[in-house]
């Protein structure tokens, strides 16, 4: 798997459990319960999307990609040697 696939699918986890979120804030079902379990998931879920979030940032690496950082690889894509993302 490469990392612009790996971005891709954890974009897409974080916006499922963002969905999710919003779907049970809407219901506000989950705090009938007698032990508040559906509100502690919920907050689990809250900490997983921040977690993963974190690790987005960590794969994304805040570079410009100077131009004298650019390469092609063998198949003539361009990539940046500093972050080694694709351009």
């Amino acid at each position: 798997m490469t990392v612009k696939k790996a971005i891709k699918i954890l974009e897409w986890w974080i916006i499922q459990k963002k969905d999710g979120i919003k779907k049970l804030e809407k219901e506000k079902n989950y705090t009938n319960d007698n032990h508040e379990i559906g509100k502690i998931l919920l907050d689990i879920d809250k900490t997983t999307i921040a977690n993963l979030e974190k690790i987005r940032k960590e794969l994304v690496p805040n570079c410009k990609h100077p131009k004298k950082m650019r390469d092609r690889t063998a198949d003539d894509q361009w990539y940046c040697m500093n972050c080694n993302m694709d351009l």
